[in-house]
């Protein structure tokens, strides 16, 4: 035993000792998951700060909001101090399109199509509204679902989102399943029984912020 010590500790001399685990390297922003709220949650679980944010993929302050916040609440998440649920809320049928579709990849892709949707946001209202005074948009659907289908080509959501990993089988399917609109409805619902008035609004650590902006929201997250 006494050799082959003596062995090891010539080649820790020669060779160094094997790196230490690096600590706290983790990045937790990738780290995602639909929650039994409706929520599409992002960070670590045991994070301090537990954000949680309503939003409108047709409102303009939250596509702001989400332009304002996004390099350093991204580094907050990826540390693991912050943890941020977002609950969208569908305001029209255009919202709820848009929510349908954030949702249709799965946890994994929701970020992105996340921002992708905010960052997209003027064009895709330019659309809509152009989309409004046409015949087509005048006519009732046979279904809610052929209306989003319209809304998403319209738009160009169904293009927007082809570009980030969703073929159109997946998202006609998305559009057309019933229960997935009922649970994008739903979240609206809760936020209404719970006494969200508008959007963006936060609740951060279980309590409702008077913040609707980056500048205004930043200091209830990085407070010590």
């Amino acid at each position: 035993m006494r050799i082959v010590i003596l062995v090891f500790s010539f080649l820790f001399a020669l060779f160094g000792m094997p790196p230490a685990k690096a600590q706290g390297t983790r990045n937790w922003t990738n780290t995602v998951a639909m929650l039994p709220t409706g929520g599409v949650s992002i960070g670590n679980p045991m994070a301090r700060v537990q954000l949680v944010e309503w939003a409108s993929y047709t409102c303009p302050h939250c596509a702001a909001f989400a332009r304002d916040a996004k390099p350093e609440l991204t580094a907050l998440i990826r540390s693991g101090r912050v943890r941020v649920e977002y609950r969208t809320l569908p305001r029209d049928a255009l919202d709820l399109t848009a929510v349908v579709l954030a949702r249709c990849g799965g946890p994994n892709r929701f970020i992105t199509a996340h921002d992708a949707i905010f960052a997209q946001q003027q064009a895709m209202l330019d659309k809509a509204e152009a989309f409004a005074a046409t015949p087509a948009a005048q006519q009732p659907t046979a279904t809610i679902a052929k209306r989003l289908e319209q809304l998403a080509d319209a738009t160009g959501l169904r293009v927007l989102l082809r570009g980030h990993g969703l073929d159109d089988a997946t998202m006609t399917r998305c559009l057309n399943d019933e229960a997935g609109q009922k649970r994008a409805i739903a979240i609206a619902e809760a936020a209404q029984a719970a006494g969200v008035e508008g959007t963006p609004s936060f609740e951060v650590n279980g309590k409702k912020v008077v913040a609707h902006d980056w500048a205004t929201l930043k200091p209830f997250l990085t407070a010590s």
